[in-house]
């Protein structure tokens, strides 16, 4: 009797779906071991901060210009303001992913009474 290979394949991925998952949580909560919502704020406030001022800039750059262009210094600097953006955004979306997927330890809510 032959095995079916889509379950096999199935079966096999849902082992390395476990394992994966364990291993990053052994990994991951450890280095955030006191996440809560408190903690996760100053990241939130940070990148929302950094894409204000991204924005901010582009429409500096771009008010009452008529047909000058941006210089090659303003260009490295709206280029740095969203690179720094894109990086902080980008850990607080795998803040989420790694929350979701139970990688990080979260606090037990009290019991209601």
């Amino acid at each position: 009797m032959t095995q079916d290979p889509t379950r096999s394949k199935s079966r096999f991925m849902m082992g390395m779906e476990h394992v994966l998952r364990e291993i990053n949580h052994e990994i991951i909560s450890p280095a955030i071991p006191d996440m809560s919502v408190e903690n996760a704020v100053p990241l939130m406030i940070t990148v929302a901060r950094l894409r204000a001022d991204y924005l901010k800039y582009a429409f500096k750059l771009t008010a009452d210009r008529s047909d000058q262009h941006p210089t090659e210094d303003e260009l490295a600097k709206l280029k740095h303001l969203r690179e720094c953006y894109q990086e902080l955004l980008a850990a607080a979306r795998e803040l989420e992913h790694c929350i979701d997927r139970g990688y990080i330890d979260l606090p037990i809510p009290p019991a209601k009474r």
